[in-house]
C-alpha cells in the first residue's frame, strides 16, 4: 500500500523524541507507584471514563452523573439508549481486559474485528440500523464484520471496499510489535490510530473501535501503566482538536518533499505530534493526581467533611454522615490491602456491631466491597470520585 506506516525516529525532532521518552517514564512510574490495592478499582473505573469521554466524541449526550447511576434507568429513551452504549462499551473493555488479544496478534483483521464486536454486543437490534446514503437506505450492521460497500465520511471516501482488505493486511504488517523497538511503538500507535480511522473498515463504529484499539496498543506495546491513564479522555476533552489533528493526517501528499506515500508526511507528523503531547497530558495529570501525600489529604478532607455535616451529591441526593473512623478503615485498606471484618474490628477498636453497620454503610456507598464473609476490599465510590479525582470527568 502506498501510505507511509509512521514518522520514524530518525525523522521526528527532538523535543518530540524527548516527549515520548518522558511519556514511557512516567508511564513506568505510575505502574510502580500506584497503591497495590487502588490499581483494580481505579482500572475499573477508568473504563466508565474511557467509554464516556469515546462516546462523547461521537455524539453522546449521557452526563458524567448518568454514567456513574447506571444502577438507575433514565425513563427518557434517548438517555436510556445513549447509557445502553456507554455500558456496552464499559463492559467490552471488561471482557479484554479477562481475555487479553495476544499483543503479537493486536492488530490483525481478527483481532480488530473482534474489538469491534465486543463493543456492539448486548445492543439492541434496532441501534444497529445504518443509513447508509441521503435517500434514507438503511442496512443493519452486524458487528465484527468489515464493510462490503463503498462509504464516505465528510470529506473522506476511505478505500472501496474491494481494497479493503488489502489494506487491513498492510496495516496488520505495518504496525506488528515485532518490528518496532525503542520509541518506536508509541509513534506506531500514533500512526496506526489515524491510518485504522482512515481505511474505515466499519460501516459503523470505526472512532470508538480506533480508540479501543489504541489503547490495547499501548498496553501491549510496553506501556504497562497504561490502564492507569486515559487516551480517550484527552481526545474527547477537546474533540475540535481531535479531529483537526486527523484531519491534517487526511491530507494527500503535497509534493516530492511530503513523503513517497499516498498521504502527506507532514500531516502525519502534525498528527503524531498531538497524539504524543495528549498521552504525556494524561500521563501527568494521572501521576499527579495519585501522588501519595495529595491524595491522603484528599481523602481525609473527603471524610472530614462526610463526618461533620451531610454531604450532596451532583443529582443534589444527601447522604448521611460518616462516623471519622471510616476514613481510618479507608486508609488502611488503601495502604494493607484486603482485610477481614474481624482484622478491621480488633484494629479499629471497635465492637462487632458498631464495625458491621460501618462497613455496611460504606459498602451500600461503594467505598468498599464487602459480601458476607468474604474479604473486606477498597472500592471507589461514585460520590466519591470528584472529590478524590478532580476533574478526572
Amino acid at each position: 500500500m502506498a501510505l507511509t506506516p509512521l514518522i520514524t525516529q530518525d525523522r521526528i525532532p527532538g523535543d518530540l523524541q524527548d516527549m515520548v521518552v518522558d511519556t514511557m517514564r512516567l508511564d513506568a512510574a505510575l505502574r510502580i507507584n500506584v497503591p497495590p490495592p487502588l490499581r483494580l478499582p481505579l482500572i475499573e473505573h477508568l473504563h466508565k471514563v474511557n467509554s464516556y469521554y469515546s462516546n462523547k466524541i461521537e455524539g453522546n449526550s449521557a452526563l458524567p452523573a448518568d454514567v456513574l447511576s447506571t444502577h438507575e434507568m433514565p425513563t427518557d429513551v434517548k438517555v436510556a439508549s445513549e447509557l445502553e452504549e456507554i455500558k456496552c462499551h464499559i463492559e467490552a473493555q471488561k471482557r479484554l481486559a479477562d481475555d487479553p488479544i495476544a499483543d503479537s496478534l493486536i492488530c490483525t483483521r481478527d483481532a480488530v474485528a473482534r474489538m469491534h464486536r465486543e463493543l456492539y454486543k448486548g445492543i439492541p437490534d434496532v441501534l444497529l440500523d445504518m443509513k447508509v446514503n441521503d435517500d434514507g437506505e438503511s442496512i443493519r450492521m452486524v458487528p465484527g464484520q468489515f464493510r462490503d460497500r463503498g462509504v464516505r465520511v465528510g470529506k473522506h471516501i476511505p478505500p472501496t471496499a474491494e481494497k479493503l482488505m488489502s489494506y487491513m493486511n498492510w496495516f496488520e504488517t505495518a504496525y506488528r510489535l515485532d518490528r518496532h523497538h525503542g520509541i518506536s511503538p508509541i509513534l506506531a500507535a500514533a500512526a496506526a490510530h489515524h491510518r485504522l480511522m482512515w481505511i474505515h473498515p466499519f460501516v459503523d463504529g470505526n472512532g470508538r473501535t480506533g480508540r479501543l484499539f489504541t489503547d490495547q496498543y499501548l498496553k501491549a506495546s510496553g506501556l504497562g501503566g497504561s490502564d492507569l491513564w486515559s487516551m480517550s479522555r484527552g481526545f474527547g476533552r477537546n474533540a475540535e482538536a481531535y479531529y483537526a489533528a486527523l484531519n491534517a493526517a487526511d491530507h494527500v501528499r503535497k509534493g516530492d518533499l511530503d513523503g513517497r506515500g499516498e498521504l502527506s508526511d507532514a500531516g502525519l507528523l502534525k498528527f503524531t505530534r498531538y497524539f504524543v503531547e495528549t498521552a504525556l497530558d494524561q500521563v501527568n495529570y494521572f501521576s499527579s493526581i495519585l501522588e501519595p501525600r495529595m491524595l491522603n489529604q484528599r481523602i481525609d478532607n473527603y471524610f472530614q467533611q462526610r463526618h461533620q455535616e451531610a454531604f450532596y451529591t451532583i443529582k443534589g441526593e444527601v447522604l448521611p454522615e460518616f462516623s471519622i473512623k471510616a476514613c481510618e478503615i479507608y486508609k488502611d485498606l488503601l495502604c494493607h490491602g484486603d482485610q477481614s471484618n474481624v482484622a478491621i474490628q480488633i484494629k479499629m477498636g471497635l465492637s462487632e456491631s458498631t464495625t458491621r453497620t460501618l462497613l455496611s454503610q460504606m459498602a451500600d456507598e461503594g467505598l468498599i466491597k464487602w459480601e458476607g464473609l468474604k474479604s473486606v476490599s477498597l472500592s471507589l465510590s461514585p460520590y466519591s470520585i470528584e472529590f478524590l479525582f478532580p476533574s478526572l470527568w
